[in-house]
């Protein structure tokens, strides 16, 4: 009797107990241990990667440059450089003509110390109220220069070139009537009115010529020696007469009339 109760009460333990053990959790795999490639001591080592140099870009190698300095006795003077010329020739009524146009662009405003072609033209612009100069090369003595702008006086130049113009017009005027005078009925009247007018004409240029050249801005060295005017390459101009603004891009020049 003892036996058997003992049973009953053993196996009711195994059926209450094995539930919770079937419902735990299972215990974690076991880490995968590294895997480690052995490679033999007499492999072949892999190949190096080669380098390439590269060698810098080389310039080209521009012309050659000159330091300037340029001073003005009035500042504001503006100091352009030609960088192109365009020629172009012509006819009209069968005349044949040759036109030159220039290109500039600015260099400074002085006072202004920039380096600059040494081979290429120059010139002073009419602004700021300060009159152009003429056309200029550099002088290629030193790598150094220093140049002094004699500023002239815009609105007298402008005066002088417009007294300039009309005197000699009326020189040609006044001279043609006094030449074909006797060609009119009153002949006296026709030279008497050759003779005002050429005399005006006269006296305007007397006074336009000098006032256009002394208000014409200079450019000197610092040894105060002045730097020659030039015309397209073609020469020097006489400093004694000055280039007339006929109006409407047209100029006369000591070479014709250039437009």
């Amino acid at each position: 009797m003892k036996a058997r109760v003992g049973s009953v009460v053993l196996v009711s333990l195994l059926t209450s107990v094995a539930p919770a053990w079937a419902q735990s959790p299972a215990p974690p795999p076991p880490p995968t241990p590294p895997t480690v490639i052995l490679f033999p001591a007499t492999a072949a080592p892999l190949p190096a990667t080669p380098v390439v140099a590269v060698s810098p870009t080389r310039e080209e190698p521009g012309p050659p440059r000159l330091t300037l300095r340029v001073d003005s006795t009035r500042p504001g003077a503006v100091l352009e450089r030609r960088a192109a010329v365009k020629e172009s020739v012509g006819g009209f009524v069968l005349l044949p003509f040759k036109a030159t146009e220039a290109t500039w662009e600015p260099v400074c405003v002085t006072p202004c110390n920039v380096s600059v072609d040494r081979f290429s033209t120059y010139r002073v612009n009419a602004q700021n109220h300060i009159s152009r100069s003429g056309n200029f090369t550099l002088p290629q003595s030193s790598d150094a220069l220093h140049l002094k702008v004699k500023a002239g006086n815009l609105v007298a130049h402008r005066t002088g070139e417009v007294m300039s113009g009309i005197g000699v017009a009326a020189v040609i005027v006044g001279a043609s009537l006094l030449i074909t005078a006797s060609d009119f009925h009153h002949p006296d009247n026709e030279r008497a009115a050759g003779a005002i007018t050429g005399g005006l004409g006269l006296v305007s240029a007397a006074i336009g010529i000098p006032l256009a050249l002394a208000t014409t801005s200079r450019v000197h060295t610092e040894s105060d020696e002045e730097i020659a005017d030039v015309y397209q390459n073609h020469g020097r101009r006489v400093p004694l007469l000055p280039d007339i603004n006929l109006g409407n891009g047209f100029t006369l020049t000591q070479r014709g009339i250039v437009f």
